[in-house]
């Protein structure tokens, strides 16, 4: 295992850390004892930091590096203060690398090709509701390929909530928390008619877009009414492997998005590009829908290449090559990534009822974290 430590030797301010797998992580000192874990620098309860960081002497110096529980872990005394800090081996060999606590899932991009394929992969609601094995197993697959359908489910608004509660709490936002709608016009968004909706993301006018979107059909008399879905995150690819300039605007400009509701005293206003990349480079959130894009004018250097992007953006997802399209019978849930998944909706004839939330990306990527720690997964 390379999470073992063979050997600890201190050179200077540095504690030289040789695994077992041969390679050498140079540690700094005051890092180290900025990070020790005993319980008067980290409570044992809230896992919140107690050390002074301001307070550590100047000549903060480590001594005596000892190697405990057969590698597991470090162990090093400072002076002056003549502390003693214990150093987990897996932990310091996952900061070393620049990994995260838990190890994060491999997205996994689909299109209808792959899906055909590869089928959707239901989940039963009663695994889902009762056992943390399959729940962990269901979260994975949902972060893996941005959705998930659950079956089996009783077509009542308690069963929705059950669901919601089972990741973790509902989101509250200007539509509410629980949805439980028909086609009306109480609000203004065509998602409340019966009209045919292209794909998109919810929440372009917030700052922090709703991470998760949950549908429920309690019941359906009628026609047409499919659910559509698209992987934004392979849509990105496609044109990044395409027209690697147009995927570079459209990763740079910001496009606001808002919502306008002067009856209820709403307006919601926000921007992100299309594409947002994390400080590594990697594609982390897709953010369309141009029906709520708000009026702005572009560099004129790059307005045409910008709206060139965002034409090849809207041609992909909306080609039947990159699209599931799937219907909500009574009892069938979808829950998908809306940070990453487009949905829309096949216009209708007849009766539709559908239960629904918004529950936010960090607590399903918590409730994720808690059920990898606790082995579940």
């Amino acid at each position: 295992m390379g999470s073992l430590i063979r050997s600890a030797a201190l050179d200077a301010s540095l504690c030289n850390v040789t695994w077992s797998d041969g390679h050498t992580t140079a540690f700094p000192a005051l890092w180290l004892r900025d990070h020790c874990g005993c319980p008067d620098c980290l409570h044992p309860e809230t896992h919140q930091r107690l050390v002074d960081t301001f307070s550590l002497p100047d000549d903060l110096t480590p001594q005596d590096p000892q190697v405990a529980d057969n590698g597991r872990a470090l162990i090093l005394t400072w002076s002056p203060e003549r502390h003693s800090s214990r150093y987990d081996a897996d932990l310091l060999r996952r900061l070393a690398d620049g990994k995260e606590p838990t190890d994060p899932v491999a997205k996994t991009l689909w299109d209808a090709a792959t899906l055909a394929e590869e089928g959707l992969g239901e989940v039963p609601a009663e695994g889902f509701l009762s056992d943390d094995d399959l729940l962990a197993e269901a979260l994975t697959k949902l972060d893996r390929r941005g959705f998930l359908f659950v079956e089996g489910l009783d077509p009542t608004p308690e069963a929705t909530q059950a669901v919601a509660r089972r990741i973790s709490y509902i989101r509250e936002t200007i539509f509410g928390g629980f949805w439980d709608f028909t086609a009306n016009m109480e609000h203004k968004d065509t998602a409340y008619t019966t009209l045919e909706i292209g794909p998109h993301t919810d929440g372009t006018y917030s700052f922090d877009g709703p991470g998760y979107q949950m549908f429920h059909c309690l019941a359906f008399e009628g026609t047409g009414g499919e659910s559509l879905l698209v992987d934004g995150f392979r849509v990105a690819r496609e044109i990044q492997e395409r027209a690697p300039d147009l995927y570079r605007v459209l990763g740079e400009i910001a496009v606001p998005g808002q919502y306008l509701d002067h009856e209820r005293g709403v307006h919601l206003l926000a921007k992100r590009p299309v594409l947002r990349h994390d400080s590594d480079g990697a594609l982390i959130q897709v953010s369309y829908n141009n029906h709520d894009r708000a009026a702005f004018l572009p560099d004129r250097e790059r307005l045409e290449a910008f709206y060139e992007g965002l034409r090849l953006f809207h041609r992909l997802a909306n080609d039947p090559a990159f699209q599931m399209i799937e219907r909500l019978a009574p009892g069938r849930m979808l829950i998908f990534d809306n940070w990453r998944t487009l949905h829309g909706r096949k216009a209708y004839q007849g009766k539709r009822r559908l239960a629904g939330a918004y529950i936010n990306k960090e607590d399903v990527e918590s409730r994720l974290r808690v059920l990898q720690l606790k082995g579940a997964v």
